[in-house]
């Protein structure tokens, strides 16, 4: 039989401004309940995995790349879970899961995925047995739940106190304005990572419709902004493009509009909380302004069949040309409260698995210790010390390549203290946690300490 995992959490994540906070949420939650956790920059967390004490390995997503991770996980012993991050904002009606990869898939124990339609539609899919996947809220959207959404009062006060009443609009032009290239090469770095089968040519067809569609939310997009200028005198414009998109192209495309700035930083939550009304071109930020009650408009000036797979144009407003979509915001904008039908709420609620009694996060943690009672339970810890042990081998350091150090840079521990210490407070929670760094941007958070030995291999190794 094999040997039974710790009750550790490991939590690999790419981009800090997305998902941190999210993992410390999970965190504050599974320490609650007695287990450890390991988070932090990925490309160190993977770089270990045969390395460490086997728990739960939690993949952020299902790619080709992830597979190998996960089928490394599961062979040194590791339970295999995962989240997916694009599925939150969409809606397959196809069963097409383009992105995930099969290999991913069969190589992880327990897939947690929101909405019914969607959960049921991978399980389809990919023929999974019922249990494969269970129906969760993914925790980044937990973050915007009336309890939680607190933590971002302070940055939503501060864009407030900078920028004024503003109007803010957000971009989604992932093929069509990438740092990756233009479209045609987006989709050949698509099909050389075997992401993509070139000869499914109803799917390349596809992929193309999206360059279509994105090209028809530009020009409205690029016709609506000065009218918006125009009209709304008083109200600053804020651009703020997707975190793939060229910044500079912007720049470019509006310059000369008055009282308009483009502006990618900070938390895309604090911005929408800060703002008067949210125009964007399907967006998921139009679904997560569902969320934090403000209003949004979803502008769609093609009739792409591209559309059919966005959440946002389900749960906003939406108009069709800069016109509507003009004649919208002023409406919105004197009644915020008129936005959204209780359609539109009950479709955001359903589909994103929201549930007033419990986060998703917490779904998450009790599916992990179903999973582990199924096999048997955890393995015993030391008394009092951390189950977690690097073993020889362990690399401490991990040098940044390209975006990186920009995607996730230094984990900051005592800023990690602080948001552990709100999340506990928000939820009620009474643990003590010790926050110990074990490597470059990795963490160990436990309610347990680490043993000396672990300690005096950290301070070597730090040499």
């Amino acid at each position: 039989m094999a040997p039974k995992p710790a009750k550790i959490v490991y939590c690999p994540m790419e981009i800090a401004s997305r998902e941190l906070d999210s993992r410390l949420l999970l965190t504050a939650i599974a320490a609650a309940r007695g287990f450890e956790v390991v988070l932090g920059q990925k490309w160190l967390i993977e770089r270990n995995i045969e390395r460490m004490t086997p728990g739960i390995y939690l993949s952020k997503t299902l790619t080709v790349r992830d597979a190998k991770m996960l089928k490394r996980a599961r062979a040194a012993g590791y339970i295999t879970a995962a989240v997916d991050e694009e599925i939150p904002g969409l809606v397959v009606h196809d069963k097409n899961f383009w992105w995930v990869s099969r290999d991913a898939v069969d190589a992880t124990d327990v897939i947690f995925l929101p909405g019914t339609f969607n959960s049921r539609a991978f399980l389809e899919a990919f023929g999974l047995e019922a249990g494969r996947v269970k129906k969760a809220a993914n925790p980044r959207w937990d973050l915007l739940r009336r309890e939680l959404r607190t933590i971002f009062a302070e940055e939503a006060d501060a864009l407030r106190r900078r920028h004024g009443e503003f109007i803010l609009l957000n971009s989604n032009l992932g093929f069509t304005n990438s740092h990756k290239g233009n479209i045609d090469e987006i989709i050949q770095s698509l099909v050389d990572q075997g992401k993509v089968d070139p000869n499914n040519h109803a799917f390349m067809a596809e992929l193309r419709e999206f360059g279509r569609m994105e090209s028809g939310n530009r020009a409205a997009l690029l016709e609506l902004l000065p009218a918006l200028a125009q009209a709304f005198p008083h109200y600053k414009i804020v651009v703020r493009p997707h975190p793939s998109e060229n910044v500079e192209a912007w720049q470019e495309w509006t310059r000369g509009i008055p009282n308009l700035s483009v502006i990618r930083e900070g938390s895309a939550t604090a911005w929408i909380m800060a703002s008067q009304v949210l125009v964007h071109t399907n967006c998921s930020t139009g679904t997560e302004a569902v969320a934090l009650d403000r209003p949004a408009v979803c502008l769609v000036p093609t009739d792409s069949p591209a559309n059919r797979r966005y959440l946002a144009n389900l749960v906003n407003p939406v108009a069709k040309t800069a016109r509507e979509a003009l004649e919208a915001v002023a409406s919105f904008l004197s009644e915020p409260a008129r936005c959204y039908t209780r359609e539109m709420i009950d479709r955001y609620r359903d589909t994103l698995s929201y549930d007033d009694k419990w986060t998703g996060a917490e779904q998450i943690i009790s599916g992990m210790e179903e999973l582990a009672a199924a096999r048997g339970g955890w393995s015993a810890s030391g008394e009092g010390m951390s189950a977690w042990h690097p073993s020889l081998g362990y690399r401490w350091h991990q040098a940044d390549k390209n975006v990186r150090g920009t995607l996730f840079p230094e984990l900051d521990l005592v800023a990690v203290e602080r948001r552990l210490k709100q999340f506990s407070e928000i939820l009620g929670l009474d643990t003590q946690l010790n926050i110990e760094g074990c490597g470059t941007k990795v963490a160990l958070i436990s309610p347990r300490g680490l043993p000396l030995t672990t300690r005096i291999r950290r301070a070597v190794g730090r040499w």
